[in-house]
Order: C-alpha cells, then sequence, then structure tokens
C-alpha cells in the first residue's frame, strides 16, 4: 500500500544504511523530521526529509559489480573445491584398493595347511 506521504521507517532505513531501531532512536532525539499518519493499526510515522549527512554516497553501478565479481570468485573457488575433492575421492578409491590387496592374500594359517593336505591327497 503505497502512500505518498513520506517514508516508512523501513524505507528510510534502507536508505540511509540503518537499522530501523536506529532510526527510531534519531526521530525520538529530533534528528530526523517526521509526521504522523493514520495507518492500519494506529498512527505511523512518516520520515518527510532524510538528514544529507546521513545518507551515505554511494552509486548504484558499482554495486552490481561488486556483487558480480563476489559471485564469480566464489564460482571460482567452487570449482578449485570440487577439483580438490575430485583428487580426494580418487585418493580415497586407491587406498581402498590397496587395503583389498593387501587383506586378500592372508589367509588364517589353518586354512592353508588344510590347503596344503588337500593338494597331497
Amino acid at each position: 500500500m503505497p502512500n505518498n506521504e513520506g517514508l516508512t521507517i523501513t524505507q528510510a532505513a534502507k536508505a540511509m544504511r540503518l537499522s530501523p531501531k536506529t532510526v527510531r532512536r534519531h526521530i525520538k532525539q529530533g534528528k530526523i523530521p517526521y509526521k504522523l499518519v493514520p495507518g492500519k493499526y494506529g498512527d505511523e510515522y512518516r520520515i518527510t526529509e532524510l538528514p544529507p549527512q546521513r545518507l551515505k554516497e554511494q552509486t548504484l553501478d558499482t554495486t552490481p559489480t561488486l556483487a558480480l565479481d563476489i559471485v564469480q570468485r566464489l564460482e571460482q573457488e567452487n570449482r578449485n573445491l570440487a577439483g580438490q575433492l575430485g583428487a580426494a575421492h580418487e585418493r580415497i578409491r586407491t587406498l581402498e584398493n590397496q587395503i583389498k590387496l593387501l587383506t586378500a592374500g592372508k589367509q588364517p594359517w589353518w586354512r592353508r595347511l588344510s590347503k596344503l593336505f588337500k593338494r597331497m591327497v
């Protein structure tokens, strides 16, 4: 429900890059001009003017490129980790096969002895 009587506390907080709690505190301290308007559940604060010193200077064009840089860096890190995981899986398979080879030839002495007797008979 858009209201053209001013910004809500949440909208003002996003614009000033502050928390809504901080905006409420500034309203109560008189640092931010406001007016009360009737809302669904009673009177609501509307910020009529944002203090210019509270607005952070950051162009919108740098944000997407920054986000894209982060995404690209994370994708590269993900590929590196996937390669390391593949190498670790291969090493585990190799070690498991070596263990099977080492344990496969070992039989209890009495089985080897019984095979000897079977060959003699």
